[in-house]
């Protein structure tokens, strides 16, 4: 049974326990607000009450938008007890359960602010010491509230707190344990700068204050549009029309040509017109791309090839990159599968490349027709995206492509993917067989 508490407050439903604290509903009559009920059992023991007090008042001396405010404390019957904001009653762990996700919309957020919660109860020398999604109240039309204080400590390092919440804003995403998937490929509009932030936080290499600021500057992604439609034979009716009328103009062309008076010039072999070049693939912003490179020899070194991904958070296939610089055509560095286009879940994804001497051209090799690109440059690898210069843009047309720029002595030169070409297995996904640099 509960603890004898003051008049004013009226007990109504039993919610269960959170591991040795009961909770109930219960209503402040003098405010006439429902209010949640914490209490240890009796005879829990002077040193667990003594401890669950502190823990409340802890959370009583942080009041943050975050936090559930903590009304009223105290000792009865051999029992301590806490008298706390009443939010509705849904924790995370109940969304979880009950498989319902979070739109990235009210993620953000309120993920944001917890971790901000979190870093008030730092800097106020507390530790929360026992997150999880059962502790974290957010019920609808109210904002997501860090409770479950009076809890036994599993942990009184600030670092176990911060990494307990990652996990936990992650697994809300995903509904699966931490790292088990980026949340960027699983919820829409969700940026893989929360895949990072999350990641970044349940290594350590974040605090409270630093997970907040990462979650905060997290943009919110555009929203995904629906697939193509499949497939289907009806497609295939225009395009035999097409090639029987093709083969019928064919016909009657080559009849015109042999039929004596009637017959028609027959073209020369050079059909292009002076001054413009032959299919471009991309437009530049320093030089121009022809779709079939001239055979020259290679006589610029590229040291290294690495995959770049600085808006991910597991890697892109690192172990590949030497395979773009290896001079075997039948090898290759591939990107990840994604199931969305790869603008809705991050700017792009790339192959840096360490070169030195100079360069006037890049050949490209065996990449899918359909892939944009960009060719950037900066004289060494630059550790803020921004500082990469773009030399040329373009998209994918044939299996090799030679872009051609003013010289540049050696530096780094960036393969930025910003769009890959679907698949016939419904990702999306692109390959670089072989790069070589030209003086």
């Amino acid at each position: 049974m509960p603890p004898t508490l003051p008049d004013r407050y009226r007990l109504e439903v039993r919610l269960g326990d959170d591991e040795d604290v009961e909770e109930w509903l219960a209503t402040d009559t003098a405010l006439d607000r429902p209010v949640l009920l914490r209490y240890v059992e009796a005879g829990a023991g002077q040193a667990r009450c003594d401890a669950f007090l502190d823990h409340v008042r802890a959370a009583a001396a942080v009041p943050h938008t975050h936090m559930a405010a903590v009304y009223a404390a105290g000792e009865l019957d051999g029992s301590a007890y806490s008298i706390s904001e009443w939010t509705g009653g849904m924790t995370l762990a109940n969304r979880i359960r009950a498989h319902e996700g979070v739109p990235a919309e009210e993620f953000l957020p309120n993920a944001s602010g917890l971790a901000d919660a979190l870093a008030a109860v730092h800097a106020a020398g507390h530790v929360h010491g026992s997150i999880d999604p059962d502790v974290i109240q957010f019920s609808a039309a109210h904002p997501a509230k860090l409770g479950g204080w009076g809890r036994a400590r599993r942990w009184r390092d600030p670092d176990g707190d911060v990494k307990a919440l990652a996990a936990t804003l992650e697994t809300t995403l995903t509904g699966r344990e931490p790292g088990a998937v980026p949340p960027s490929q699983v919820v829409d509009r969700i940026s893989p700068m929360v895949d990072r932030a999350l990641a970044d936080a349940r290594s350590g290499r974040l605090d409270a204050e630093g997970l907040a600021d990462a979650l905060r500057a997290a943009p919110l992604q555009r929203a995904r549009t629906a697939p193509a439609a499949g497939w289907t034979w009806r497609w295939v009716l225009p395009a035999i029309a097409l090639v029987v009328a093709a083969g019928i103009l064919v016909a009657l062309g080559s009849a015109l040509i042999q039929s004596g008076d009637r017959a028609l010039p027959r073209p020369g072999t050079n059909t292009t017109r002076p001054g413009v070049a032959a299919g471009p693939t991309t437009t530049t912003r320093e030089g121009t791309a022809v779709t079939t490179p001239p055979s020259q020899d290679v006589r610029v070194s590229i040291q290294r090839a690495i995959a770049y991904d600085p808006f991910g958070s597991d890697g892109e296939h690192d172990d590949l990159a030497p395979n773009a610089i290896d001079g075997d055509f039948a090898t290759a560095w591939r990107t990840e599968g994604y199931f969305d286009p790869l603008p809705l879940l991050k700017p792009g994804v790339g192959l840096a490349l360490e070169v030195t001497g100079p360069a006037e051209a890049i050949e490209l090799s065996g990449i899918p027709s359909g892939t944009e690109f960009e060719l950037r440059w900066a004289p060494t690898l630059p550790a803020d995206f921004g500082a990469w210069t773009v030399v040329s843009t373009g998209t994918v047309r044939a299996s090799q492509t030679l872009i051609e720029f003013p010289a540049r002595d050696g530096g780094v030169w960036l393969v930025w993917l910003v769009d890959l070409p679907a698949n016939e297995e419904g990702t999306y996904r692109s390959t670089i067989a072989e790069v070589r640099f030209r003086p």
